[in-house]
């Protein structure tokens, strides 16, 4: 643990290392950890016109601090067999707050859509 701590400190502090190695660090924590961010499914109109949609998460609801205007959210939407993904600035209007496990919609996610879910 020691060690581990100081390796920790070390790619905390060294440059340019320390971007990625927080971002990757965040990622990480977001699954597993105490900050888990993948806790808000919802379901994004991609297209209104065909009504196509796609499964993802809210991370941030305000994104004022990067100078976004109000009405939109931060939606991560994660790829199929994958562990990687998109982050998405949606209109609030285009968001339905989906009314399942998190855990469920990201496996049903990851899986292509062909796992089972759970009641």
């Amino acid at each position: 643990r020691p060690m581990f701590s100081m390796l920790d400190h070390a790619l905390e502090n060294t440059p340019v290392v320390k971007t990625i190695y927080s971002s990757i660090k965040d990622f990480l924590s977001a699954f597993v950890g105490s900050k888990k961010r993948f806790n808000k499914p919802v379901l994004v109109t991609i297209n209104k016109e065909n009504n196509i949609q796609q499964l993802g998460f809210i991370t941030q609801e305000d994104l004022s601090e990067l100078k976004i205007a109000e009405g939109s959210m931060a939606v991560y939407v994660p790829l199929s067999y994958s562990f990687s993904g998109n982050l998405l600035i949606v209109p609030v209007d285009h968001i339905t707050r989906v009314e399942a496990s998190s855990t469920e919609v990201m496996k049903f996610i990851v899986s292509g859509g062909v796992t089972d879910i759970d009641d």
